[in-house]
This record gives C-alpha cells, sequence and structure tokens, in this order.
C-alpha cells in the first residue's frame, strides 16, 4: 500500500491514543528517531508507522489505544549484539499466528544465536509497550538494523 503523505505526524496520533508514561516516552523516541534524521512515515494507514534509513526501512510502529508496537521485519539476526540485549530480543521473537490467509505462514529463524521454529514470516521480532530498558533495546535493534535492512528479504523493508 502506498504511503500516505498526508498522513498526521506521528506525535499526533500518540497524543490522541497514549497516555500518562507511555505518551512521554513515545514522545521521546519520536524525538530521537527525528533527531538522528529516521522521523516515522505512514504505511498501511492511520496508526501505521515505518522508520526509514536510506533506501530500506528498519520496522515498523502501530499505534493503538493504549498500546504501542514495534515490528522488526525478517532478515539476517545473525550478528551480535550484547548478552542483555540479546536476551530481551529472543524474549520477544513473535511466532506465526496466521493473521492473513495469504500469508507463507511462521518458519524456522535463528535469533541472535536462538532457534525459533515457527516465527511471523516478516515480523519476526514485535515488542510491545516498552518499557525505558526496552527502548534502549529497541534503539540498539534499530543500530543493528542499518546493517541488516539490504539484506533483508522482507516486503516490508523496501
Amino acid at each position: 500500500m502506498p504511503e500516505n503523505d498526508n498522513a498526521p505526524a506521528i506525535e499526533s496520533e500518540i497524543l490522541e491514543l497514549l497516555d500518562g508514561e507511555m505518551q512521554d516516552a513515545a514522545l521521546d523516541f519520536a524525538a530521537y528517531l527525528t533527531a538522528n534524521e529516521m522521523t516515522p512515515s505512514a504505511w498501511f494507514g492511520p496508526t501505521y508507522w515505518r522508520i526509514p534509513y536510506g533506501e530500506h526501512f528498519l520496522c515498523g510502529i502501530k499505534l493503538d489505544q493504549g498500546r504501542w508496537r514495534f515490528w522488526f521485519f525478517t532478515g539476517d539476526y545473525g550478528g551480535e549484539m550484547d548478552a542483555a540485549l540479546t536476551k530481551v530480543v529472543q524474549d520477544h521473537v513473535g511466532r506465526c499466528v496466521s493473521c492473513v490467509d495469504d500469508c507463507p505462514k511462521g518458519k524456522p529463524m535463528a535469533v541472535f544465536g536462538e532457534e525459533y521454529a515457527d516465527a511471523c514470516c516478516q515480523f519476526p521480532i514485535q515488542i510491545e509497550n516498552p518499557d525505558e530498558n526496552t527502548l534502549e533495546v529497541v534503539k540498539a535493534l534499530i543500530e543493528y538494523w542499518k546493517g541488516a535492512a539490504p539484506r533483508s528479504d522482507s516486503w516490508h523493508c523496501r
């Protein structure tokens, strides 16, 4: 689906859909992205965003009433990260839930050395309502994805 250039900035949706500390964290994160030339762009429609980097996208963000979620795309998770960061990423591997009929379904995937038999074929890493520490992991994973995105076989990374 084409991007919607007339969509409101992500900050407008954050203000509308999130409250309290979650809203503050999401606004701070959006400011971090913009300051680092990764301003989120509208994706499928309202509340769906992608983080651009050069010719690729690093991950998606979905906003709902009272929650926000990061979706990292299929790609090479064979690099190295700090052990604590690796554990958080591995704890957020999303299993296939057959979300749409034409999806190729789950597939075996290794994520930083751990094997998963049925990972989501397009969004294997899914982080919902990240706390402050988990947002640091998201930032590290975004940095990792700057190198992984050009080699990704995800439909959504381009």
